[in-house]
């Protein structure tokens, strides 16, 4: 939230281009609703709550992506540009900074660098949000299992997973069983 009183791109993944420099910030700070409502939608096991925080993540990685273009775009003017006629007119504080210490083309490596790590890690991020979104959904009675050894102690360094192909066992029982009561049947 400070980011927005404070112009120091040094701060924030992205600012270079001015019609974009706080589109991240205000996106993420949608983070401050949805990232509780996602961790309550965990605990009380409601998969649309998650799946609602797992389309804010979707929605901040197209941010990302989008103001990464429009920064570069903003980036390949940056050589010269402390010279230029257009840094007078449109002044642009991160970019004359860069331009006029000569460090363009690092600033461009460094930033594409650091882009690449930041989307990898929101993106791995969001899909296991998403595969867990499956998991909730078909219904396991059980997440984790521990198995027992064959002495009749829990087994706790293997563990078993829920398999979502599989399904619950109730699915491969047949129809249910009725007694004769409850068919209205005398015997």
């Amino acid at each position: 939230m400070a980011q927005f009183l404070r112009h120091d791109v040094r701060f924030q993944s992205g600012g270079y281009n001015p019609h974009t420099i706080h589109l991240q910030e205000g996106v993420g700070i949608f983070g401050l609703i949805f990232a509780p409502w996602g961790l309550l939608g965990i605990f009380d096991n409601k998969p649309s709550w998650i799946r609602i925080f797992n389309r804010f993540q979707y929605v901040l990685l197209f941010v990302l992506v989008l103001v990464y273009c429009s920064d570069m775009v903003a980036l390949r003017l940056c050589d010269g540009w402390a010279m230029s006629l257009q840094a007078q007119l449109k002044p642009n504080a991160p970019l004359y900074a860069i331009s006029s210490k000569g460090l363009c083309a690092l600033a461009r490596f460094n930033y594409t660098v650091g882009f690449a790590v930041d989307f990898c890690v929101n993106f791995y991020f969001a899909q296991v949000v998403a595969k867990y979104i499956v998991k909730v959904e078909s219904g396991p009675s059980y997440f984790i299992r521990f198995g027992s050894s064959h002495y009749g102690t829990s087994e706790h360094t293997h563990v078993k997973f829920h398999d979502e192909k599989v399904g619950e066992p109730f699915q491969h029982i047949g129809p249910t069983t009725f007694r004769p009561s409850d068919m209205g049947m005398r015997l």
